[in-house]
This record gives C-alpha cells, structure tokens and sequence, in this order.
C-alpha cells in the first residue's frame, strides 16, 4: 500500500511538472507531449506501469478497510479524536474522490470523450495541440469547479499518506520526525497549489490560447 502509492506521488508530481511548461506558451508544451509520443515503448509501458499501481493502491485499500472493520464489528459508543488530523480520517472519502476525479479527468482530457471538440486538433508545427486542449477547458467555470474539487480531494489524500507511507515503511527517525512529519502537507501544498495555478492562469486569461 505504501510502495504503490508513493509510486503514485512521484507521477503526480511529475505530471504537474510537465505539464508547467504551459506558462512557456504553446509550442513548448505542445513539443514536450510530442516528444512523449515519440516514444510509444517508454510511454505504453509507463501507462500500463502507473494502472497497475493505481488498480494495486485500490485493491489494498479496500482489502484494509474490510480487514480494519472485520477487527472492529461493533462501532465505538464514542468516538474522540487526540492526534488524528482531518486529512487522516477522511483517507476513504477523499480517496474515493480523487477516484472519481481520476476517471473524469482521462475521459475528459486524455481520451476526449468527455469534450471530444478539440481532441484531432493541431498546432502549426503538426503536433496535437495540448496547450489549446487545456486553454479551451479551464476556460468553462463548470471544468473549473470540478478540477479545483478534484484538487481538494487530492491535497487531502496526500498530506496524510506522504507521511503514512514513511511511518509504514519504518523510515522514522527521532532526528527527522518533523521533517517527515511535514513532508505529506509540504508535498501536497507543492502539488495541489502548481496545479491551481495552472486551471486558475487559464481561467483568468494569464494563458491565453
């Protein structure tokens, strides 16, 4: 559970990365998803390589979750929380979440079923036009809404299990306790707020198509 999703932590940081190169203008992030494309191998085994892992970290998820309530069958008369932070107790919800947000998001973007309007388009160096595809979506308050949902969901899933996945994997050191205490909010603060700045750029025409 742990090694599969900090294999996924790694994409998604990856993912905002790259896809950062929209603020370069059109060409630059339109040559980048070419160049991707250009080396189907690498790209097919990394897409087989991050489902795997997303149907794994799914799969162990549930697993645990059955497991915790088989050990536990009646429910606390009262519940209290001393040290369990939001983000922790709502593990499952925003989970689930970033789930859903996941399939839309590959519908919508990846696949084009969703909004299949701009999905043959291309730049005027041939390559598929990516940075139109994301300038002609964030511009929708409805796509805007839905991916700022999705980002919420995805803070939250990652500030608890950034830090959960050290604990599980005994990388606790009494030295480094605060640092990797801080390192789930830190990688999610990173993420959640690079992605905003991209959906948020678009929608406010600071990128503009």
């Amino acid at each position: 559970m742990a090694l599969s999703g900090l294999g996924l932590v790694i994409y998604v940081i990856f993912h905002m990365l790259g896809n950062f190169q929209v603020f370069e203008g059109p060409l630059a992030l339109n040559a980048y998803a070419a160049l991707l494309r250009d080396m189907p191998i690498l790209l097919w085994a990394a897409r087989i390589g991050l489902l795997s892992l997303a149907v794994l970290h799914v799969v162990l998820a549930i697993q645990l979750t059955l497991r915790n309530r088989r050990a536990r069958p009646i429910a606390y008369a009262v519940r209290e929380y001393r040290q369990a932070s939001f983000a922790s107790r709502t593990m499952a919800t925003s989970g689930v979440v970033l789930l859903l947000f996941i399939i839309v998001h590959l519908l919508h973007l990846t696949v084009g079923v969703i909004d299949p309007s701009s999905v043959d388009r291309l730049d005027v160096e041939g390559h598929r036009d990516v940075y139109g595809k994301l300038v002609h979506a964030f511009q929708n308050p409805f796509i805007v809404a839905f991916y700022l949902a999705g980002q919420l969901g995805l803070g939250l899933h990652l500030s608890h299990a950034v830090t959960s996945s050290f604990q599980t994997l005994g990388l606790e050191q009494a030295a480094f306790n605060r640092l990797l205490k801080a390192a789930g909010p830190g990688v999610a603060l990173l993420v959640v707020l690079g992605n905003v700045a991209i959906i948020l750029a678009v929608f406010l025409g600071i990128v503009r198509g």
